[in-house]
Order: structure tokens, then C-alpha cells, then sequence
């Protein structure tokens, strides 16, 4: 990539909510993090704060590898009220194990607490950090200190990660490496108040760039149903291709882009009993297999099978020249074409009030006074006419009294 190319990338990182994020960042959704101190300092209840401040992303699982599903988890869970419906808690059982959970429920991040279950000094933890790194999840490992103030474990695990935090045992989080911002500290929540967790307050949404090049934003999803949909299948390696994995069975020491996808495909035909067997394979476990057989068999059945089985698995792609390859070149133009289309409209108008009729500029005073209804005339009387009646009327009151 040429320095002009790499200039253009607009790569993001994720907003945490306070104070985790004013410790770590905007840290990078695959980035490392390592967290250690002495016994009894607030490592777990650090690391526990952070998982559930990390779960507004996605799915959280969190390993309590040391006190499993005990009263003091439970009372840490309680106090900190971390309860957010995507942080899950996981027993641990082995690497193998774990790799298998995390690509299952497509995690966001996995916290370890601790790495000594597996050995801190052995090149397997190191391993596992960069295996999530590939495969786009955030690692949290968590570690103890040792009797001269020194993290337990190979000084390969503090150059793996992007982020270092030491916990104090005075209650303080400091951060003592750190690729995403200045080196700062803060003090280790240890309640919900100190949280200062509100219901109504969510992380800013990330705004999409709109100064790319590229109509696609890497990295991104897609689902084999809609890889199936963009393309005429034809040939399993093909197929590996878009997937991001050149050989029939992926490994990374051969797999010439296995930091673009986790899947690959192998094939194997047997002519002449017309017997056809397809394999997915998941970081090089089998995970289904399809079987097709006569002449309606092949290639095409077999992936019609597979997509019918595994529609909405998703590829993530990480490389836009990988992205060329999975939609295609004539989606990739057509979206080429809707994105400068778009860049070229003006941004919409936004509607204005309507105006208020404008009241009169004469100045006065007193205020306007409403103008008094008109004044009701009293009707004339003829005297003539009321003398003659009352004389009628003392006339017959004489009558009729004599």
C-alpha cells in the first residue's frame, strides 16, 4: 500500500462511556487490552466495570475463570449493577472451547480473568490475543503481579497489547502503555454511583465518513445469502476467495489472507461413484458437511445446500481490495456510481417555520383599545296617545267599581 493509499483510510474507534473511556480511548474494535495489579487491588472490578461499558457494542462474554459463579461474583455484579443484556458470563474450559463460543455467538470481546488458567508464562496466551485480533474481537486479559511489582507472565503479553492498565492497590487505574491516547488515570469504580450509571445516557453513534473514496466502508459484513445472490457460483475455489482464504483448508501459516475471514471450503468429488462432498470449515474445524450424489450432484448443489443451512453467516472484510472481490466489479461500480451521485446532491433543505403574520410598527403609548359596541336609542313616546288610553283605562275602573 502506498503512502497516498494509506492516507485516505479512515479507520475508527468505539466510544466507551465514562470513566473507562476517559482511561482507555477510542480504542480499535479488535485492540488488546491488558489489565494486571496486585491481589486484592480491583482488577476484576475494573475489568467487570469495562465489560459492561464494552457492552453497548455487542455481545460481551466474560470469563470468571478463577472464582466461576460464586457469591463474590455475583456481590461484584450487584454493586456495580453490571447488568446490560449483552454481557454474558462464560465457564472456562479450554482455548478450543472458547474460540468455538466466540465465533458462535459472533462476541464483541471476551474478558479472561484470569490468564493464569492457562498459563502465563506459555506462548498460548500470546496466541489467543492474536487470534481475536484477526478475527475482529476485543481481548481483555487480566493478570496478577508478582512479589516485586511486576506482572506474572512473559514480557511478550505487555508487547502484544495496545492498551497496558495497572490497578493500584490506593484504588487507581493507570494506564502505563496506550496507542490510542495520552497516558492518564482514574480512579477504580467500585459502586454504581461511582459509575454514574444514568439509563438514558447511550455513546454518541459513530457518524458515517463522507470523505472517503470508496463507496464501501471497510471493515464490513456480508451474508453468504447475499454473496449467493451477487454471484454465479461456478467453482469452490471461487468461493474461497470471496471468503478470503486461497487454499482448500484454512490455516494461518499457508492462508494467504486469513486476517480477512474465519471460512473456507473444501471440495472433494469422487467421479466415479458421482458422489460429492462439501465442507465448511470454521479456523480449520469442520463444522457441516454437505453431500450430493448423481447427476443432479456438484459443485452448485452442494453450495445451494450450504446456503439453504447457513444463509445468514456473515463474512467480515477487513481490505477494500477484498471488498473488489466480494461484490464483484459490476456491484462494486454500481455503488461506486450511487456514492458519487450521492456526494454530488446538495444536502437537503431543512423545512422553515412558517412566518408569523408581523404585528403593526406605529408606536403608542397605551395599548389599542377595542372599539365600544354602539349605544342603543331609546324609541319616542307620543303623550297624546298615552293621555287617551289612560283616561279609557280610569273610565271603565270607575264602571266597574260603581
Amino acid at each position: 500500500m502506498s503512502a497516498r493509499e494509506l492516507s485516505k483510510l479512515n479507520i475508527q474507534g468505539i466510544t466507551i462511556a465514562p470513566p473507562y473511556g476517559k482511561l482507555v480511548g477510542e480504542p480499535e474494535k479488535n485492540a488488546v487490552i491488558f489489565i494486571w495489579g496486585e491481589k486484592g487491588a480491583g482488577k476484576s472490578t475494573m475489568s467487570l466495570g469495562l465489560a459492561d461499558a464494552l457492552a453497548e457494542h455487542g455481545r460481551i462474554e466474560y470469563i470468571p475463570a478463577e472464582e466461576h459463579f460464586g457469591k463474590t461474583l455475583v456481590d461484584r455484579v450487584k454493586r456495580l449493577q453490571a447488568t446490560h443484556s449483552n454481557l454474558n458470563f462464560t465457564k472456562w474450559k479450554s482455548i478450543q472451547a472458547l474460540k468455538e463460543i466466540l465465533l458462535k455467538n459472533r462476541s464483541f470481546a471476551c474478558i479472561l480473568d484470569s490468564i493464569s488458567v492457562i498459563d502465563a508464562n506459555a506462548k498460548e496466551t500470546v496466541e489467543l490475543a492474536q487470534w481475536c485480533r484477526e478475527n475482529g474481537i476485543m481481548f481483555v486479559m487480566v493478570s496478577h503481579a508478582t512479589k516485586d511489582g511486576q506482572y506474572k507472565g512473559n514480557t511478550s503479553i505487555a508487547h502484544e497489547c495496545d492498551i497496558e492498565i495497572k490497578v493500584t492497590k490506593e484504588g487507581g487505574a493507570e494506564t502505563e502503555k496506550n496507542r490510542y491516547r495520552e497516558l492518564t488515570a482514574i480512579a477504580v469504580p467500585f459502586t454504581a454511583a461511582e459509575r454514574n450509571i444514568s439509563p438514558k445516557t447511550k455513546p454518541a453513534k459513530q457518524k458515517t465518513p463522507v470523505d472517503r473514496e470508496n463507496p464501501v466502508d471497510t471493515p464490513f459484513k456480508i451474508t453468504l445469502k447475499e454473496l449467493d445472490k451477487l454471484h454465479k457460483i461456478r467453482s469452490w475455489k471461487r468461493i474461497n476467495s470471496m471468503f478470503g482464504s486461497k487454499m482448500s483448508c484454512y490455516a494461518q501459516k499457508h492462508s494467504g489472507e486469513s486476517e480477512n475471514a474465519h471460512l473456507s471450503i473444501r471440495y472433494t468429488a469422487d467421479y466415479p461413484k458421482k458422489r460429492y462432498l462439501m465442507d465448511l470449515l470454521l479456523d480449520g474445524h469442520l463444522e457441516y458437511q454437505i453431500c450430493t450424489e448423481g447427476s443432479a450432484g456438484g459443485v452448485l448443489a452442494c453450495w445451494k445446500k450450504l446456503v439453504s443451512k447457513y444463509g445468514e453467516l456473515e463474512i467480515r472484510i477487513f481490505k477494500q481490495d477484498h471488498a473488489k472481490v466480494v461484490l464483484g466489479a459490476r456491484e462494486y461500480k454500481r455503488q461506486e456510481r450511487a456514492f458519487a451521485n450521492q456526494q454530488q446532491q446538495p444536502a437537503p433543505k431543512k423545512p422553515q417555520p412558517k412566518a408569523k403574520p408581523k404585528k403593526s410598527t406605529t408606536k403608542s403609548s397605551t395599548p389599542a383599545k377595542k372599539p365600544a359596541p354602539p349605544k342603543q336609542t331609546e324609541p319616542e313616546i307620543d303623550i297624546q296617545a298615552a293621555q287617551k288610553s289612560q283616561a279609557k283605562l280610569d273610565a271603565f275602573l270607575e264602571k266597574i267599581i260603581s
